[in-house]
């Protein structure tokens, strides 16, 4: 692997120097020579599951496995491409709308090859040899998945590196290390660490106020619906990734009672007999008909959305047989917000609106709509759009 590209690249430098020393003739320039470039040195770095990989020098060439890892390179300056030669199929099908938001100020993206999921099993070793990658970036989702279909076996015998990254099964752990990662492979772990450092002074700013607000009222029962009205009823993630922000934002996560090794589904039955005091809903972009609000079952939220049709969406999930039975609704403590963050850096902000959903008084100067969009004007290479977090009216 990289063995054409490497030794094309050192016969063109072989000749360059031969020119340059035939040119200079008998010069006395003393002139010391360029110092290696950072792309040019050597580099270490330490993925999420402890795996130290080392390269010979930057990578050139990176396969995004999961391609919503886009999330995180847009953060750190530059194109969200840059580097880039392929990239997971699940941007695509997951995230259509913010794909569309990078592809316009993206000069790489369309350079970029979209291959199968790692996760479900579509990707071969040959289609990832045929990108000639010198890392491949998974997550600790995929990493099961490539553990049980040989494929990281088939890439360890080819000298194939990879390392893994993760948003989704434990973002407050991971989400910081995971984005130094990727800043560390692209040469910007500069930007990197100080996104680590906005991420981790935000963390402690509401866990700070949520503790108060425990300490003074205690936990408040909660219920995460994943893609609600989107799928059959019901699914709730458990302790991961927005159950996990759940429970750190004060909420007592009534989806870890309804889940087993096997499932993570329950019945509008078990949610009626649960009587959630705060339901929260994930919505994304999945209608057929982006246009026509009417043919949506489910909350419509992204970056092609807007406050309007969030609110015009907000109930369709609650037309489910027997969910008028619901008080949370009735008491204007149902909520929906974006699915995506369940698995992106930009997570912190879901965080946020569980704790002011779930404590509003301690987090009433607080507005995540408002910061999300400051942040994207502070962060992100796109303009802000859409909507990202609806509520229901007492």
């Amino acid at each position: 692997m990289n063995i054409l590209r490497k030794a094309m690249t050192g016969a063109v430098a072989l000749c360059a120097a031969a020119s340059l020393a035939a040119c200079s003739g008998n010069s006395t320039d003393t002139t010391p020579s360029a110092e290696p470039t950072q792309a040019d040195k050597a580099l270490t770095v330490t993925d999420v599951t402890g795996r130290e990989v080392t390269f010979d020098h930057a990578p050139e060439r990176i396969v995004l496995g999961e391609g919503r890892g886009v999330f995180a390179t847009a953060l750190l300056g530059g194109d969200p491409f840059d580097h880039v030669v392929a990239y997971g199929n699940d941007l695509t099908k997951a995230a259509p709308a913010f794909k569309d938001k990078v592809f316009e100020i993206s000069e790489g993206a369309m350079k970029a090859q979209e291959i199968g999921n790692i996760g479900k099993g579509d990707v071969s070793l040959e289609t990832l040899m045929a990108q000639d990658p010198d890392v491949v970036v998974m997550t600790l989702d995929q990493k099961k998945v490539a553990e049980e279909s040989g494929l990281l076996e088939k890439m360890d015998q080819t000298g194939m590196k990879y390392v893994f990254t993760d948003f989704r099964q434990s973002p407050l752990e991971h989400t910081v290390s995971s984005v130094q990662l990727l800043g560390d492979l692209l040469g910007k772990s500069e930007r990197a660490k100080e996104y680590g450092e906005f991420y981790e002074s935000k963390v402690e700013e509401i866990k700070g106020r949520v503790e108060e607000a425990v300490a003074k009222d205690g936990k408040k029962d909660g219920l995460i619906w994943s893609a609600a009205g989107f799928v059959d009823c019901c699914s709730t993630p458990g302790k991961a990734n927005l159950g996990q922000l759940l429970t750190a934002a004060g909420g007592n996560n009534l989806g870890e009672q309804l889940i087993n090794a096997d499932s993570k589904q329950f019945s509008a039955e078990k949610m009626i007999e649960l009587q959630p005091e705060n339901l929260i809903v994930t919505g994304g972009e999945w209608a057929r008909k982006p246009d026509q609000p009417d043919t949506f079952s489910h909350v419509e939220l992204g970056y092609q959305s807007s406050p309007q049709r969030a609110a015009e969406t907000l109930n369709n999930p609650l037309g489910t047989p027997g969910l008028d039975l619901l008080q949370a609704p009735k008491q204007g403590k149902y909520f929906a917000v974006y699915h995506q963050f369940y698995d992106n850096p930009y997570n912190v902000f879901a965080l946020e609106a569980f704790a002011k959903w779930l404590h509003p008084e301690a987090f009433a100067d607080m507005d995540p709509a408002k910061d999300f969009e400051q942040f994207h004007a502070d962060w992100l290479p796109f303009d802000y759009s859409g909507a990202f977090f609806a509520q229901a009216q007492q």
